[in-house]
């Protein structure tokens, strides 16, 4: 992990500050570095910096509150879950912008087709829903 993550996971209060050598480096714990890979693990489910922040208030609690756990995890998977479906929204409204372009420069025989219709439709009066 970058020196620079490091140093900022300090200032957000995610890990103590670390201890010092002699000659002014840091030393890490055991404890530091597990807390580091508790962070890192979070980052890469999706967890933001606050919600990593209250998942470690949960593990140093140790009160083994699994319920409390699986409540974020669903409503984190909800989260992705809803943008995934943007995201299919989106790929589908590229798509047929794709093929009006394809479609457009065929009928013209030219690359250079001059009345774009994805330019013309978002150009174009707003549709009101």
């Amino acid at each position: 992990m970058n020196l620079e993550t490091v140093r900022f996971y300090e200032k957000e209060g995610l890990l103590p500050p670390a201890s010092r050598s002699a000659s002014g480096y840091r030393q890490f714990g055991e404890a530091t570095v597990e807390r580091l890979e508790f962070v890192k693990r979070a980052k890469a489910l999706g967890f933001s910096l606050d919600e990593i922040r209250e998942l470690l208030v949960l593990q140093d609690k140790n009160d083994h509150s699994c319920v409390e756990v699986r409540d974020r995890l669903q409503k984190k998977l909800s989260v992705v879950l809803a943008k995934k479906a943007e995201l299919g929204r989106l790929e589908e409204h590229l798509r047929s912008a794709l093929r009006k372009c394809n479609r457009q420069l065929k009928e013209c025989g030219s690359e250079h087709a001059e009345q774009c219709p994805v330019l013309k439709q978002m150009a174009g009066p707003r549709e009101i829903k």
